[in-house]
């Protein structure tokens, strides 16, 4: 497992990620948003973007890194739209923040467990590179479900907009967004442009993610297991979750971590 942020980076990203949101928003949104954002700061800031090395972030504090990178690219497309005269006026830059910021939000989990959690089949690890698994103890959800309930939860309006921007954020990768895609009835078609530019901004933070792994892993050595399936002793056992994760159950008390790119 490769860690791509050390923890002073990902304190510095968490520390980013809570003064656009103080600076961006005002009034009721931004009093809900810090009530949960204070209440998920310990687990929030350590949550992987995926289980997968090979996906994108799959490693502590990839959520948040994964979650800036895409609003850095959505604001910068916010421009080039209006520069280029799509869709002027349809939505605000606020609108392309929240929705940048929160379109993964299920990722984290509910307002009391983590949906990711580390995996404790070494033979997993080694061999497919899954470092997390999901909290099978969670009442299922696909994550733009758990998403909007989030939000629900915490009394977070969405507008209609900002559904649509983080509905279809995976684009057609989605099964249930084609839809909304591939619509041949005028009247079915997208009104707004917004969806587009937000799979964009997707698009390009896990490209630029899934790259800088491959850098990350250019000069390690591979460690697989030749044997296939994993047996008893390649099975990590009576391992714990400690009732709060911290740095230094990640990283141990001197280990630093590369600088991202």
């Amino acid at each position: 497992m490769v860690h791509i942020l050390d923890e002073n980076q990902i304190q510095d990203n968490y520390n980013k990620f809570r003064k656009l949101i103080n600076q961006t928003f005002t009034g009721e949104r931004l009093e809900s948003l810090n009530k949960m954002y204070d209440t998920l700061e310990d687990r929030i800031i350590l949550t992987p973007a995926s289980s997968m090395e090979h996906f994108h972030n799959a490693f502590a504090g990839g959520y948040i890194d994964h979650v800036l990178r895409v609003t850095r690219n959505a604001i910068k497309l916010y421009e080039l739209y209006n520069e280029v005269g799509i869709g002027f006026g349809e939505f605000t830059r606020e609108t392309v923040i929240f929705t940048a910021l929160h379109h993964d939000l299920g990722k984290v989990g509910n307002e009391t467990d983590s949906w990711y959690i580390p995996n404790d089949s070494q033979w997993h690890i080694e061999n497919q590179g899954k470092i997390y698994k999901s909290n099978d103890d969670m009442n299922f959800m696909n994550m733009n479900g758990r998403t909007f309930y989030m939000l629900n939860h915490y009394g977070i309006k969405v507008e209609e907009i900002e559904w649509l921007g983080i509905q279809l954020t995976d684009g057609i990768y989605d099964e249930a967004n084609k839809e909304y895609y591939m619509s041949y009835a005028p009247g079915k078609a997208l009104k707004t442009s917004f969806p587009y530019l937000m799979h964009q901004a997707d698009v390009m933070a896990t490209r630029y993610e899934y790259e800088r792994w491959l850098r990350s892993k250019k000069n390690k050595l591979p460690s697989k297991n030749v044997g296939g399936r994993p047996t008893k002793k390649q099975k990590l056992k009576n391992v714990k979750m400690p009732e709060k994760l911290d740095f230094k159950s990640i990283f141990g008390d001197n280990a630093t971590g590369g600088s991202p790119s």
